[in-house]
């Protein structure tokens, strides 16, 4: 069985890299002269680098596929202030792997993660809310997959886990807020934060690169999950409809927008607050992952946020570049060879959209 050497964490400016990553973006793309170049993301269970390749696109396309093993070679180059492979070749792995070396683990475990959502079940004062969440806690088959779910394909929570910390963080600033705002259903919006991304247990697999299952690439985590809960429903004998109309709004609106994916936008107190709270965590998630790769100034532009970030070290002086400066245009992914001119977002720029 191949063992790896250098994974995603390892990588350092300058490096030589011949080693076997787990391909997560293959995107075609035209520079300004006209010729082809490949923007790439390679992934193990440390993490994720962006990649590039300028040469031999045809061939590189036919052994690069998303969700699918590579043996890659090229060496660490720096764009916009993080690492980028820049990739002169690829070929095909033959020999059995371990797919345990390709997982992006999370830095809580599941476990406790599970245990704190628990707790705050438990504090659930509506019975027919409270049993709703138990049903899927209390069913080991289920709460096998919850725990192993990543919360996304990229951009946040997208490990093992990730699912698990998500929810969980959702319902505690849900729960605070309802500390805040005495008006808020307390016992729906916990019960709605609990299941607002349940279908993503059936979204997305849980495989290196974290591809879309069938079901998840037909039909998204919304209906899917808003799918699991009628099923839950109607299982409870005397479950008040209004509760259940009210508990799958929560579920059906928590994108907010129609173009985000949600069939309705949040037209309640409750759906409202989940929404913003929702996009609050995974927004900082994402700002996270991407601060925790510097120790101080600036990262490079983060596409899902819109704009670059900036970390000061305790005591230090302001970077010049300190002021936030406007979405700079698309150049040279390899910061070099020229400059390149895309036609705007394409579907990798709002890939988690649909499974935030």
């Amino acid at each position: 069985m191949y063992r790896k050497r250098i994974f995603c964490a390892d990588l350092k400016l300058a490096d030589q890299v011949h080693e076997v990553f787990c391909v997560t973006r293959v995107e075609r793309r035209q520079g300004r002269s006209g010729a082809p170049f490949l923007r790439l993301a390679f992934s193990d269970r440390t993490g994720t680098v962006a990649g590039v390749a300028w040469d031999d696109i045809e061939t590189m396309l036919g052994v690069l596929a998303e969700g699918r093993y590579a043996r890659v070679r090229g060496d660490v180059g720096d764009y916009r202030g993080e690492a980028q492979l820049r990739v002169v070749a690829a070929e095909p792995v033959v020999e059995p792997l371990d797919p345990a070396e390709f997982l992006p683990r999370g830095p809580v475990p599941a476990e406790r993660s599970l245990a704190k959502i628990r707790g705050l079940v438990d504090s659930i004062s509506d019975a027919h809310l409270k049993q709703l969440v138990l049903g899927f806690l209390d069913d080991p088959e289920f709460a096998r997959s919850f725990a192993a779910a990543p919360a996304a394909m990229i951009h946040h929570h997208a490990y093992t886990g990730g699912l698990a910390e998500h929810t969980l963080s959702v319902m505690e600033l849900c729960a605070r807020a309802a500390d805040h705002y005495p008006d808020l259903d307390r016992d729906l919006i916990l019960a709605g934060a609990f299941c607002h991304d349940l279908g993503k247990v059936v979204e997305l697999a849980v495989l290196p690169g974290f591809p879309y299952t069938e079901e998840g690439a037909l039909l998204g985590h919304i209906p899917l999950g808003y799918a699991l809960v009628r099923e839950r429903v109607r299982s409870l004998p005397g479950f008040p409809p209004e509760r259940a109309i009210d508990l799958g709004h929560l579920v059906l609106s928590h994108q907010g927008e129609l173009e985000w994916g949600s069939p309705v936008r949040p037209q309640t107190l409750e759906a409202l607050v989940l929404h913003y709270l929702d996009n609050l965590d995974s927004k900082v998630a994402t700002a996270r992952a991407h601060l925790d790769t510097i120790e101080r100034g600036r990262t490079g532009y983060v596409r899902s946020l819109g704009r670059s970030l900036f970390r000061r070290s305790a005591g230090s002086a302001a970077l010049d570049d300190a002021v936030e400066r406007p979405a700079p245009p698309d150049g040279d992914p390899a910061g070099g060879g020229g400059g390149v001119e895309e036609a705007g977002p394409t579907l990798f720029d709002d890939l988690d959209r649909a499974t935030d």
